[in-house]
């Protein structure tokens, strides 16, 4: 973040109780994290750990900024590095479970290590710390661009009516890291050219409109939320929903469009000709599951009979199925039978 690099006080202007105003912010978000019902585990630990770090990096601004205290600078340097891939592996976990973010985790972790080391390292090289910081931030905006573009039905690990707002909070934090990288790379221009004065301004600017963002979005989710518990009701009957559920089965089951691996909801309620979000809610009353859910159900209920019934490769049963990934489908196939693939062929045969 770009608010962290120098002294304000030097500029005349008032932004220490700006840091901890921010650092307030951070902490009752944190203090809330127990209570998102609906949540799953891991993504609440994800969750956790950023606000953590967010927490800290609002406190140590003002501390180094309020009362000259320099001797947590390089822990201050380092902690946006993490901050980026915590805000990705977080939206993550909404989709994956515990045990799928250990892959993902340990790259980024690694390369935060990595780029914490150069940053800390004494090399003479000006900007290093600026650009180690936008290439990290840079990367993780991607990773969760991509991640958002898929929809709030790949939000799997959360119950539908969930996925929407969720899906919003993902956009709003992207729209943030984006923000930031645009900010942070006018300052390092700013100082470049020895233009501290319209770097700080741009600074405060920047932390004073990030706190009226965070706040205004805030209080535009609870209300949104609020008023949509009042004022939602569901459209369409039990009959109606049954009747969608038909044409879902029809089309997936009867005409094998559940192999697909390019299959999205979109995709599939344009199929079926009723909206995105009816089709959702027909498959949640109906089955209790997300539309990514189901259809992963339907390909892993297929594996497994291609399983028995046939002696091809695993890879092979994983593509006739309709799954894109070994990952994906190993981590489907192990959360509906409680083996891998492999254990399960031999289980079924021995058993027959």
């Amino acid at each position: 973040m770009g608010f962290h690099r120098f002294p304000f006080g030097r500029t005349g202007m008032i932004s220490i109780p700006v840091s901890f105003l921010l650092a307030a912010l951070f902490l009752g978000l944190l203090l809330s994290v127990p209570f998102w019902r609906g949540v799953p585990v891991g993504a609440r630990i994800c969750f956790a750990a950023l606000l953590v770090f967010l927490c800290l990096e609002a406190v140590l601004v003002g501390v180094r900024f309020a009362f000259g205290v320099f001797d947590f600078l390089p822990l201050q340097r380092i902690l946006p590095i993490w901050i980026a891939p915590l805000a990705y592996l977080s939206f993550l976990a909404l989709s994956e479970p515990l045990a799928g973010l250990k892959a993902p985790g340990a790259i980024l972790f690694g390369l935060a290590i990595t780029a914490s080391g150069l940053v800390l390292l004494p090399l003479p090289l000006p900007g290093l710390m600026d650009a180690v910081i936008g290439l990290s931030v840079l990367f993780c905006s991607f990773l969760l661009a991509r991640h958002w573009l898929r929809g709030p039905d790949e939000l799997s690990q959360i119950p539908v009516r969930l996925t929407g707002h969720w899906h919003q909070i993902e956009a709003a934090a992207l729209a943030t890291m984006i923000a930031t990288l645009i900010v942070d790379t006018a300052i390092a221009f700013l100082f470049a050219r020895s233009e501290e004065h319209a770097a700080a301004w741009l600074v405060s600017l920047a932390t004073l409109s990030l706190i009226a963002a965070l706040t205004g979005f805030l209080i535009w989710l609870n209300l949104g939320s609020t008023v949509g518990q009042r004022t939602h009701h569901h459209p369409a009957s039990k009959e109606a929903a049954d009747a969608i559920m038909e044409k879902v089965r029809a089309i997936l089951v009867e005409q094998g469009l559940f192999r697909d691996t390019g299959l999205t909801a979109t995709r599939l309620a344009r199929r079926v000709g009723v909206p995105d979000r009816d089709l959702s809610r027909a498959i949640n009353t109906g089955k209790g599951q997300s539309v990514s859910q189901f259809v992963n159900q339907l390909r892993v209920e297929e594996a497994a009979r291609l399983l028995i019934s046939t002696d091809d490769p695993a890879t092979q049963i994983m593509e006739n199925a309709g799954f894109l990934t070994r990952s994906n489908f190993y981590r489907e196939f192990q959360k509906h039978y409680g083996m891998p693939p492999g254990d399960y062929r031999k289980k079924m045969r021995d058993a027959g």
